[in-house]
């Protein structure tokens, strides 16, 4: 993991400033193939330079990980101008946030394109070139999916273009790119390796790649494709469901089977903030506790820390907290529901505190999986889990509901129940229609996904009627949610400054 984080330094210069922006720089003018990509150390640190997109749009901008949860019935989080548009559905309005996003998108995709267009001219070994390419493919498959889930029609180019020229690129449609991602991901397929050495780990492997092309595909209710991959990575790959649901996001059981792609973090090289915007905020909690403190009691916090100060319990923002809808959705026994719901604290004499959220608006239940106690403040250890084997079970249970496979579907469902009950009385009858399995699919997503960067996309997908659904049952914790969301949501706005820098981009999404 090292090794990938620090080399990104490396090309400090090409990816993070010349490629910052590639509507405005030419990046051909910053790295000349005859001066770059000469050896197998140089095109490797290029390839870096475009994982270091990921940690910016996911680690360093972190509430990108957010968008897909906060404004439906997972997440809330108190009122704040970065997160107002996607909690309030302010999505008419300009935003910076939009601009961000669309821009960092493409700056990485451009740093991809260059990589592929200059590695393929490069005269190293065929072999190394290869899987240079298909990582690099994969990446750029994986930032055009994101731009396809928030704008749907988007431009999209493969080579290596300069600035007038892509000034000029008109919007592809989604079914086009979507033909494009799926090509780049079964390339990198089977061209990447099944498992990384230590050194190389926050790599993609061809299990990364069969794993996003198995949730494209879902998505794209291509029913089959998501059926054989998912089949494949369950019973085929290395990954394997850990036994303890809550081991999934100890933050130092890094790289774990379960897990299948990872953006990882480094303290002091490329940290990560997402521990900080998870973390409670100490002027919203530590009120209760710290007069307990002065009389000498102790805490215990969560991870089992005996604790004697409000510092080391909170260490953020408070920005993420679970949605008492969601909690109280949980059955009684599903011990998936404990990771979510840090309400408050025991005192070793077993005085109970009860966390409110202060004055912040948050709900006072904050979501363990991704606070890491006593990182660095927005530099830390904690490392993104972009799609984990779980998933896969879900994916594959969906696609089997659709091909009519019901008893298939609900054993794979119970898979994951048996694990979040700890036995099989909980398990779901046999006897479910496929109206009742889509039903508990939609549940199980919820519960064993939650805060993992996906309802949004899952609740569109099932069609409009559940993402309004979701958002009105939230109505009491999320009122201006539920009286702004309109169907035209399933889309975001397309940035302004777009339009002006490309009139070739026509008109903006329905309803904008």
């Amino acid at each position: 993991m090292k090794r990938i984080i620090i080399n990104l330094l490396v090309l400090m210069v090409l990816s993070f400033n010349s490629c910052s922006n590639l509507l405005n720089e030419d990046p051909k003018d910053f790295v000349s193939p005859q001066g770059f990509f000469n050896t197998e150390d140089e095109v490797t640190s290029a390839l870096y330079g475009v994982y270091g997109y990921l940690h910016d749009i996911y680690i360093g901008d972190y509430e990108k990980i957010f968008i897909a949860d906060i404004g439906v019935d997972n997440m809330i989080t108190r009122q704040s101008p970065r997160v107002d548009v996607y909690q309030y559905y302010q999505m008419d309005a300009p935003t910076v946030e939009y601009s961000t996003f669309w821009k960092n998108h493409y700056a990485a995709i451009g740093s991809a394109n260059m990589v592929i267009a200059r590695t393929e001219k490069s005269a190293l070994k065929e072999e190394f070139k290869n899987n240079i390419i298909a990582e690099a493919r994969f990446l750029r498959a994986f930032f055009y999916n994101n731009l396809v889930l928030m704008w749907g029609d988007v431009p999209m180019w493969l080579d290596e273009l300069n600035v007038e020229e892509v000034s000029t690129v008109t919007r592809t449609p989604k079914s086009e790119v979507l033909k494009q991602i799926i090509a780049d991901l079964e390339y990198a397929a089977i061209t990447l390796p099944g498992k990384r050495e230590v050194k190389d780990q926050g790599r993609v492997t061809s299990w990364s790649a069969k794993s996003i092309m198995a949730r494209v595909c879902l998505l794209d209710n291509q029913w089959q494709k998501a059926y054989d991959l998912s089949k494949e990575v369950i019973q085929s790959s290395p990954h394997k469901l850990l036994n303890d649901f809550n081991q999934i996001f100890d933050f130092k059981n890094k790289f774990n089977d379960e897990l299948i792609f990872v953006i990882p973090g480094l303290t002091d090289v490329k940290g990560s903030q997402i521990h900080s915007f998870a973390n409670p905020r100490g002027r919203d909690e530590s009120g209760k506790v710290d007069a307990l403190f002065k009389e000498g009691k102790k805490a215990i916090r969560p991870d089992g820390t005996i604790v004697s100060s409000s510092g080391e319990l909170f260490q953020g923002w408070g920005m993420f907290n679970t949605t008492k809808n969601l909690l109280a959705s949980f059955e009684a026994g599903d011990t998936r529901k404990d990771i979510m719901d840090w309400s408050g604290l025991t005192m070793t004499d077993g005085t109970r505190i009860t966390f409110d959220g202060g004055d912040g608006g948050g709900s006072g239940h904050y979501m363990l999986k991704w606070i890491a106690f006593d990182e660095k403040a927005n530099n830390g250890s904690r490392d993104i889990h972009h799609i984990r084997l779980a998933e896969l079970y879900l994916i594959q249970a969906e696609a089997a509901n659709e091909l009519n496979k019901p008893a298939e579907a609900i054993a794979l469902l119970n898979v994951l129940r048996e694990r979040a009950f700890g036995d099989s009385s909980h398990n779901y009858a046999s006897s479910l229609s496929k109206e009742e399995i889509k039903k508990a699919i939609v549940n199980e997503n919820r519960w064993e996904l939650c805060g993992e960067g996906v309802r949004r996309w899952y609740l569109i997908h099932w069609g409009y009627d559940y993402l309004y659904n979701a958002v009105q049952a939230l109505k009491d914790e999320n009122p201006r949610a539920a009286t702004n969301i309109k169907p035209h949501h399933v889309l975001f706005k397309v940035p302004d400054e777009e339009f002006i820098k490309n009139p070739n981009l026509g008109v903006n999404n329905p309803g904008y």
